[in-house]
């Protein structure tokens, strides 16, 4: 953006080029140039495609280009094994063991998909960075030592917070497609478990709200998802009884999913999430009923937050 003309003009960024040459613009209406004082430009951009132009050089040679180089693997691989290594003092020694093996198939996952989920046009938000792979160890880090004792736990924590962090950003079922298979064999290369294993029933999901009340909350897999509706639905029926604006939702897994998914959002610091869909499809509800899951809107339910 913007998309350049036939012989390579591109209109909106002459018009910030004008600033910077000449310090405004002119009005054309009176006739009079107009000074814009006190003001600087700072701007970002990445290499040419997936949806980016080539920026003139005649905007360029205004700014001091600052270049931010990708960092290398075995950087990746010493800081975030330094930082699981000692998170995971406490647990089983098995689990311990697994620390060097969890963060190379966490980085070549990352690396994958960084070269093989490349944005375009129509997906201009597939970009990964650093920041989604440190999400990724931050979820880990949420692992409590009594709920987590095998390497099978484990793994099967790994791949809910990997497709978190990246598999919920896709747009298409082909491209989920692409990463579940991505996440198999990443599973089978490093840390040497099968998929039936690891995610025997499909669905995997991890929440801290299974016991109303608990103090601290603790972070686990919901292993009986028959009783997950139930509970769900109790939290409903307690969001209604307090709030001026009562909800008529029916929950079901797929929506209980989501619901989980923004807790989870919730219970990181300085946590924050992006809820894409169609009018009527129930992101401020979901959102809504998972803020009064986490605490964080009782006294306040008569207002959207």
């Amino acid at each position: 953006m913007p998309k350049r003309e036939k012989y390579f003009a591109q209109p909106p960024i002459e018009l910030l080029r004008q600033w910077c040459d000449y310090g405004g613009w002119y009005d054309r209406s009176e006739r009079k140039f107009r000074s814009v004082i006190d003001m600087v430009i700072i701007s970002a951009m990445g290499p040419p495609g997936g949806g980016r132009n080539p920026i003139t050089a005649r905007l360029l040679r205004h700014f001091n280009m600052v270049n931010l180089t990708e960092m290398d693997d075995e950087s990746m691989h010493a800081i975030f094994a330094t930082i699981l290594a000692n998170f995971l003092v406490n647990f089983d020694d098995t689990i311990t063991q697994m620390t060097r093996s969890v963060v190379s198939a966490t980085v070549r996952f990352y690396n994958t998909i960084v070269a093989g989920m490349l944005p375009t046009p129509s997906k201009p938000h597939y970009t990964f960075n650093l920041r989604d792979l440190g999400k990724v160890f931050q979820g880990l880090l949420m692992a409590s030592p009594t709920r987590t004792s095998s390497p099978v736990e484990f793994a099967r924590l790994w791949v809910h917070e990997t497709s978190r962090v990246f598999r919920d950003r896709l747009v298409n079922a082909e491209d989920r497609a692409w990463v579940d298979s991505l996440l198999q064999n990443v599973l089978a290369t490093f840390l040497h478990l099968d998929w039936s294993k690891v995610v025997p029933r499909g669905r995997v999901i991890y929440g801290d709200y299974m016991v109303p009340g608990a103090d601290p909350k603790v972070y686990e897999e919901v292993p009986d998802l028959d009783s997950l509706v139930p509970t769900i639905e109790e939290y409903l029926v307690d969001f209604n009884a307090e709030s001026r604006t009562p909800m008529k939702l029916v929950m079901f897994l797929d929506a209980i999913e989501h619901v989980s998914r923004i807790s989870r959002v919730l219970r990181q610091p300085r946590g924050n999430a992006l809820l894409i869909g169609v009018g009527g499809s129930g992101r401020q509800s979901l959102t809504r009923l998972a803020t009064f899951i986490a605490g964080s809107c009782r006294g306040r339910l008569g207002h959207d937050h």
